[in-house]
């Protein structure tokens, strides 16, 4: 993709319009200046470099259209075209039946009619089918001609990003602040005498203590998510047992499940298989987090683990509801798939939310309780290690009606001939 920054553009497009305005003078001289042949030879050059010219813009990523003072287009470039009006016939003469955009319609007719400077530059947003994008637009005049030239740029990718930023920003302030706030207070309330009463003094220590552990867990979630997002995060691929892995995760949530009176039903096969033991268990370990901590007590989880089919996979997915959401597809090329689903008997998702899981620090229901727990990176930690093992995840509920989260992990396949250790295992292909 090539990106010329808007003083380069403007740089070729005066040159082109140079060539042009040259070529159009010879044509309508004719002969009265240079011989036949001269001139000839003359706009035989100049055809060579307009076509050079026009090609270079066809080439640029950013839409470049120019105008004349009655808003015939006199060029479009192909990103224009496509971007701002797909699908529309290329016989189109008029600007505004090009763009079809009141904004960028309103400010082609304020640069016009001396309304605005001679270069107006401005975000505007617009539909593509129905997908918002974004662009930033350069309007100017072309030195002293009649002739104006639109330059846009989709930023609609910057601008997502951006706002995800903002969005981040404020959510990890808020994930920040919150415990810290709790720190602070039994802090102070410690030093004015608190910590004279043993048993108060032990209370608030272990509130301390929660709190702390809250911060480093959200730390540690952060620096997965990120190894992740950044290409960091490698796999180790080795030959794991998951039915002892589920087991072991269980056994970390012992407290919770006793607390609550959960029942806990495991339909385990006993098999291995070759895949990255960090990020299995850290998939699992979220997945029980999260159905144990939104089932009521006395509830029921189911805990399903075994190895499916390519066949069997593909009858899985025909036979979802259309309420059901997917993350990820399935690796058409991969023979056997590890297949793990938790299943619970909790407060359930609606719909809209379903959608959003998966999003950072997104929480189904804080008011469920005064404490949230968790850190709200856990389901975007599952969703992001699921591309990274090139896996899928069916996400189905109803609110009031439990959650049931299946992943579909392809098996990794054995070199038979690695040139190296590291080699040893690869994807599915």
């Amino acid at each position: 993709m090539i990106y010329l920054s808007t003083i380069l553009i403007f740089i070729l497009i005066i040159t082109f319009f140079a060539f042009f305005l040259y070529y159009f003078l010879l044509k309508k001289k004719g002969g009265s200046i240079f011989s036949g042949a001269a001139i000839n030879s003359k706009i035989k050059e100049n055809e060579n470099f307009l076509k050079i010219y026009k090609n270079i813009f066809q080439q640029i990523t950013d839409g470049i259209a120019v105008i004349d003072e009655n808003k015939n287009i006199i060029f479009v470039n192909n990103f224009f075209r496509k971007n701002i009006r797909s699908g529309l016939s290329d016989n189109v003469k008029k600007f505004e039946l090009l763009t079809r955009n009141y904004e960028l319609n309103n400010l082609i007719n304020r640069i016009i009619e001396n309304k605005e400077s001679n270069i107006i530059e401005k975000k505007i947003s617009y539909f593509d089918k129905a997908d918002e994008k974004i662009v930033l637009c350069k309007i100017f005049k072309i030195n002293e001609t009649k002739y104006y030239c639109v330059i846009i740029r989709d930023i609609t990718y910057i601008q997502k990003i951006e706002n995800i930023k903002s969005a981040f920003i404020q959510n990890i302030s808020h994930e920040i602040k919150t415990p810290i706030t709790a720190i602070m207070g039994f802090i102070e309330t410690l030093k004015n005498g608190a910590l004279d009463n043993h048993e108060t003094a032990i209370k608030f220590f272990n509130i301390i203590e929660h709190h702390a552990k809250r911060l480093n867990s959200l730390i540690d979630d952060l620096i997965v998510l990120t190894n992740i997002e950044t290409g960091n995060a490698s796999l180790k691929i080795e030959e794991i047992d998951l039915k002892n892995i589920i087991e072991n995760s269980l056994q970390l949530f012992e407290n919770e499940i006793k607390s609550k009176n959960l029942k806990i039903i495991k339909n385990l096969d006993d098999f291995t298989f070759f895949s990255d033991f960090s990020k299995i268990n850290q998939i699992i370990i979220n997945m029980l987090q999260n159905s144990i901590k939104y089932t009521e007590n006395n509830g029921k989880i189911s805990v399903d683990a075994y190895v499916e089919t390519n066949l069997g996979v593909n009858n899985i997915m025909t036979d979802l509801s259309e309420t059901s959401v997917v993350w990820g597809s399935i690796d058409s090329n991969a023979d056997n798939f590890l297949y793990i689903s938790v299943e619970d008997t909790g407060i359930g998702v609606s719909y809209p939310n379903l959608l959003r899981l998966g999003e950072r620090f997104f929480r189904v229901d804080s008011s469920h309780s005064t404490d949230p727990g968790g850190t709200g990176l856990g389901l975007a930690i599952i969703k992001h290690i699921l591309k990274l093992l090139s896996g899928t995840a069916i996400l189905q509920s109803s609110l009031g009606n439990g959650f049931t989260f299946t992943v579909l992990i392809p098996q990794m396949r054995i070199n038979p001939n690695p040139s190296n250790a590291a080699d040893n295992y690869t994807m599915p292909v």
